[in-house]
């Protein structure tokens, strides 16, 4: 024996160590980071004060037209909805706290509008610590999160067009 403890043989190195702050920096520059950020804050930002600007479509589909947009085509062509008819109606529903309609629009767009809206602090705050983006990203294991919302928007397209045909 070396004259190490037990418990100094099983603790991990320092920089292997869980904390409660995600990383700092480790790949690339703070302003890097904080351009990245940014860009994370005001997209999300965006659509949702694009939401708030705009009246639900009592039909659960076709509010995005209000912003000169053309009417889903796959809609158009086959009478089907396509996976993303009805999120911009359930984004609107949603930030009026309309929980019924919005899933009535677009199931998927309740998930969608909560990942939406809560990066917002969380861009907010990487972006005033420096946090590094991708590092941030992978604590937060973002690319599970983004794996499920896109399994959950195909099963509900599949739900929600079984249920038309039907």
């Amino acid at each position: 024996m070396s004259g190490e403890s037990q418990l100094e043989r099983m603790t991990p190195p320092a920089e292997m160590q869980f904390t409660n702050e995600p990383p700092i920096r480790s790949r690339g520059s703070i302003l890097g980071a904080r351009i990245g950020w940014a860009f994370l804050f005001l997209i999300p930002l965006t659509v949702v004060i694009t939401a708030t600007m705009l009246s639900p479509n009592p039909a659960g589909h076709s509010t995005h037209t209000q912003l000169g947009l053309p009417p889903c085509g796959f809609l158009a062509t086959t009478g089907l909805p396509c996976p993303g008819c009805g999120l911009t109606t359930a984004f609107t529903n949603m930030v009026r706290f309309r929980f019924i309609d919005a899933v009535f629009a677009n199931p998927f767009g309740v998930p969608l509008f909560l990942v939406t809206f809560f990066s917002l602090p969380i861009s907010a705050l990487g972006f005033v610590k420096g946090w590094d983006v991708m590092d941030t990203l992978e604590r937060f294991h973002f690319e599970k999160i983004a794996m499920g919302l896109a399994i959950a928007s195909a099963i509900v397209w599949v739900i929600r067009v079984v249920t038309i045909l039907t």
